[in-house]
């Protein structure tokens, strides 16, 4: 497998620039997925903020036999878990899970649940103090977010002690989320970005379709290359062996820029923006 680029966050951890986003919504294929990911080259994983996926994940990696400090591990922090002793709390049960004693990244899955909406403007604060303590303890080597837009990712910074190292965010052609992104680079924070769940019609549009033949590789790595010219970690939502091989032929192409204006502007064929604020979840 192609060596994938190493990133580093502004408090020096580095990240593989690519990583792969294990899918909670199939159970039944974590475990292999996660070998077959790490039989492909891969050591940078998400994990979703779902018990029985952290304990599925924790037994592939111990019996890979893949040491634990060549691995990277995102966790997140769930909905119900907001707040200062339920974020701590939140991520003891993840490690226990996981089988290890840190995590390489630990981020607030999104940034204003519907059971603290009243309080959000002090449990926000109150949740992000909890990564900070979990930062300064070194049960998280690097803490950020995720879902949030440019407001939210301002409300943290007018409070934080700590400066999130990165937001994770769905970005993809048709879905640029530009006012997100700008923000996040103003900030020297880094974004990873992913396509959203149900994404087939994405991949099997005929836009993509016509850029895959064009650049000689598939719809996946055009979303994948498209990320990586935004200058944008970039996860890999597939399951087959042929998918993480192919993955690292985003590094054997660029994207002209205006390839990339078109990509910004073409049709979205995933999920209208869901606004955190308004949203029944």
């Amino acid at each position: 497998m192609t060596s994938i680029p190493i990133i580093q966050l502004h408090n020096r951890v580095n990240i593989p620039e690519l990583g792969y986003r294990i899918d909670k919504d199939h159970p039944g294929k974590i475990y292999d997925s996660i070998l077959i990911a790490l039989d492909a080259g891969f050591r940078h994983f998400d994990l979703p903020c779902d018990a029985h996926s952290e304990e599925l994940a924790g037994k592939a990696f111990r019996d890979s036999g893949i040491p634990r400090y060549e691995l990277f591990l995102t966790m997140k922090l769930g909905n119900k878990d907001h707040g200062y002793k339920n974020t701590l709390h939140a991520l003891d049960r993840s490690l226990k899970r996981t089988g290890t004693d840190y995590a390489d990244l630990f981020l607030i899955n999104w940034p204003n649940p519907l059971q603290y909406r009243d309080e959000y403007e002090t449990i926000s604060i109150e949740t992000w103090r909890g990564l900070e303590t979990s930062y300064k303890n070194g049960k998280a080597h690097a803490i950020g977010l995720a879902n949030y837009e440019s407001r939210h990712i301002e409300h943290i910074l007018d409070h934080a002690e700590i400066a999130p190292m990165l937001n994770q965010a769905r970005i993809y052609p048709g879905f640029p989320f530009t006012d997100n992104l700008s923000c996040a680079n103003l900030h020297n924070i880094k974004t990873e970005g992913f396509l959203p769940p149900d994404h087939d019609a994405i991949l099997q549009c005929e836009e993509l379709r016509i850029f895959a033949n064009k650049y000689n590789t598939t719809t996946r790595n055009i979303c994948i290359r498209y990320l990586l010219e935004k200058k944008c970690i970039a996860l890999l939502q597939g399951n087959t062996l042929e998918d993480f091989r192919n993955a690292t032929q985003a590094y054997d192409f660029r994207l002209s820029d205006k390839d990339m204006k078109y990509l910004d502007a073409m049709k979205n064929y995933g999920l209208e923006n869901i606004n955190p604020d308004t949203c029944d979840f």
